[in-house]
């Protein structure tokens, strides 16, 4: 008895010497990476930028919270144009994000759980927030511009990448909960670095209607080739995740960029899709009718009855909502929820908002989305076809709001810290292009 306990302390004390040795190597080669990000972005302020869009699908929080860290602390340690960031945060979009964060600060130094609220809000919006400033005053020149979502596409390709090699080599099954079973036997969903599909796939559709509008924008037949490649791979990785959600807001962003660009490129398409869902699989076709009729597929169903709860919340809390916190939001949910139907959130961010924060937060997330939207197209006008990359870049970016906003309405998008992040980075790119057109326009005459 006593060489047992004695083995199994033994066991115990390798496997815990194990996992010290595995945390300090890690933590040693945050400190590595952490380091050499530092001088690369000394150097240069804008590669910082570049690596962080690299990094965004492959690093987990600590480590992507690190890098923005450190390039607030870059502009206090080197020379800085302070002039030109000021006047780039005078813009319209810029105040109502500002409102947006404000409002969420209100509601968290309100809610009953407040310093749960205040964590939650610190993590997550407020360093969004410094991610978008960050963006809006560095993101300076054209081909500072072009670069960042260059790099935002291709690590975009490769995580997508990634999911595809899932897909065809790892993967054995779906999750229950990712997916009904019964409806889908065999179906299988790729999430790649995220924590699921749905989470995945939100990331996607951000970046796709950029992908596709810089294909159009390429000067060379390389350049076009390789935009194009990538776009079949996050198309594909998109695809893959089977999001029902996804897969209506990749589509409407597509039918409005390409819309955009050329009225050709959307017949064409429309086209194309009709002839492929011939060829899709009797699963892929029985899943995209789950779409049209909810009440066929549990997953849809749940939703329902969720959004079911959620209206007498509303109605109840419309003043001033009933908090951001999550706990406070489990006890009052648990009163109003369908039988048997538990959730930590409502799948829906106008719904979430409009419970947690009110009237007045509803109403500033619908005022950020008109400015987002309303600053594209001033900047369009602006830019008068002047610029050839300003007006793809803006194109896409309306079409990835677009996105977003649609897949908002059946997940709660704000709901993992990547897709937070790229939202906040969609806003800063349309801010950013409405600024290189403003100070074009304002150039003296040659």
């Amino acid at each position: 008895m006593t060489k047992t306990r004695l083995l199994m302390a033994l066991v115990a004390g390798v496997l815990l010497a194990t996992g010290i040795a595995q945390y300090k190597i890690a933590m040693a080669g945050e400190f590595v990476l952490m380091g050499a990000f530092l001088a690369i972005t000394l150097y240069r302020t804008e590669y910082g930028l570049y690596l962080f869009a690299l990094s965004l699908p492959i690093l987990t929080y600590r480590p992507l919270l690190a890098l923005i860290l450190l390039l607030v602390l870059i502009l206090f340690v080197t020379k800085q144009n302070y002039a030109q960031m000021k006047a780039n945060l005078k813009n319209h979009l810029n105040l109502a994000v500002f409102l947006f964060v404000a409002i969420l600060l209100v509601t968290a130094l309100t809610s009953v759980n407040v310093m749960e609220s205040l964590t939650q809000f610190l993590l997550y919006y407020f360093v969004s927030f410094v991610l978008y400033l960050l963006l809006v005053m560095k993101v300076d020149s054209r081909d500072v511009l072009y670069r960042f979502i260059v790099c935002l596409i291709i690590s975009a390709s490769l995580v997508s990448l990634y999911g595809i090699y899932q897909y065809f080599f790892t993967i054995d099954y779906t999750k229950a909960a990712w997916i009904d079973v019964s409806k889908n036997e065999g179906a299988k969903r790729i999430w790649a670095t995220f924590e699921n599909p749905n989470l995945f796939v939100q990331y996607l559709i951000m970046i796709l209607p950029f992908n596709f509008a810089l294909i159009f924008y390429a000067k060379t037949w390389g350049n076009r080739i390789l935009f194009s490649l990538q776009f079949v791979l996050i198309a594909l990785a998109a695809f893959l995740t089977l999001s029902r959600g996804g897969w209506v807001a990749m589509f409407v962003a597509l039918v409005i960029v390409a819309t955009m660009i050329n009225r050709r490129l959307l017949v064409i398409g429309l086209i194309a899709a009709a002839i492929s869902v011939n060829y899709l699989p009797d699963s892929i076709i029985d899943r995209i009718q789950t779409i049209v009729k909810p009440k066929t597929d549990s997953s849809s169903d749940f939703r329902l009855q969720i959004w079911k709860a959620a209206v007498p919340m509303v109605k109840d809390y419309w003043v001033t909502g009933i908090g951001s916190d999550l706990t406070t939001f489990k006890k009052v949910y648990a009163d109003y929820m369908m039988p048997g139907v538990r959730a930590n959130h409502l799948h829906n961010i106008y719904l979430m908002n409009f419970v947690t924060g009110g009237i007045l937060t509803i109403l500033l997330l619908f005022y950020m989305f008109y400015q987002s939207l309303r600053t594209a197209v001033v900047t369009l006008f602006i830019n008068d076809k002047k610029d050839r990359l300003l007006s793809y870049v803006v194109k896409g970016g309306i079409a990835a709001v677009i996105a977003i906003g649609t897949a908002g309405l059946t997940e709660d998008v704000w709901h993992q810290y990547r897709v937070d992040f790229m939202f906040w980075i969609v806003l800063a790119i349309l801010s950013a292009a409405y600024n290189l057109a403003r100070a074009r326009e304002e150039q003296p005459e040659k």
